[in-house]
């Protein structure tokens, strides 16, 4: 059964074919949308800091979506693969 970060990988480098990006250029065409995904979700905090009287509903929406993009976004961006010597 795969794990989490293999569906996500998965996932995300089906779409990656699907736009048009080489079989070759995947790996770091996924490191670089994750490095993206992190930066998008600090667009969602910005928000909240700076302004008030938001409803609460729009709150914990972009709350849960820069929890979202931030894990997926960890994810795909950092290996733990080890290099080989």
């Amino acid at each position: 059964m795969p794990t989490f970060k293999q569906r996500v990988e998965k996932f995300s480098a089906q779409q990656l074919l699907r736009a048009g990006v080489p079989e070759k250029a995947i790996p770091e065409s996924l490191k670089k949308t994750g490095r993206g995904m992190i930066l998008a979700s600090v667009m969602l905090v910005v928000p909240l800091l700076l302004a008030e009287g938001i409803p609460l509903p729009v709150i914990i929406v972009m709350q849960l979506g820069y929890a979202a993009l931030l894990c997926l976004g960890i994810i795909l961006a950092f290996d733990d693969d080890k290099p080989s010597r």
